[in-house]
């Protein structure tokens, strides 16, 4: 018996169990999320009011991006504490933070490079969908702990997810100095 006989308090008693809503819904949460960082600047006209104010556009993305964050975290800390499995607490909560951060920084990245908000989305979802169809992706693969793979492949993602989202951030700002 994979849980526990009580159907209203169902929890996981593995760890690729307790993954499987971080790794699973998360990161498909995290896409919507980030994505929705540039969909304000989609209208006309609003770019240039919000490059002409004190505060410039890049730091509102950063801003915007800190704040999903922030709330996916939280959503992710209550899913663990609602686990009860204490033992486990850590490595999912880095395990979860670090899709969050991986998905996000690919969003923002994919955006940047194409200034496309259909390919902020399209790109992080195609990743997805690579990762349930193929799972020899490695580090980068987003499922570790449901395919039972090294908790310690997260510092690989999270480095990755540091540089998408500097070099992400950086082309913004560089356009944003363009114009």
């Amino acid at each position: 018996m994979r849980y526990h006989a009580d159907p209203i308090h169902m929890h996981p008693t593995t760890i690729t169990q307790a993954a499987l809503p971080g790794e699973l819904f998360m990161p498909l949460a995290a896409i919507f999320c980030f994505g929705g960082i540039f969909l304000p600047e989609q209208v006309a006209g609003v770019t240039d009011v919000l490059n002409s104010k004190r505060t410039q556009l890049v730091s509102i993305y950063m801003i915007r991006f800190g704040w999903y964050t922030v709330l996916l975290s939280m959503i992710n800390l209550l899913l663990i504490v609602g686990y009860q499995l204490p033992n486990f607490a850590g490595v999912l909560f880095f395990d979860f933070v670090t899709k969050v951060l991986f998905v996000g920084s690919l969003t923002v990245f994919s955006y940047a490079a194409s200034r496309s908000l259909a390919a902020a989305y399209l790109i992080p979802t195609v990743y997805f969908a690579l990762c349930i169809g193929y799972p020899h992706l490695g580090p980068l693969n987003l499922f570790i702990l449901m395919r039972q793979q090294s908790w310690t492949d997260n510092w690989w993602q999270l480095g990755v997810a540091v540089l998408l989202l500097v070099g992400g951030f950086g082309l913004v700002t560089k356009r944003a100095v363009r114009s």
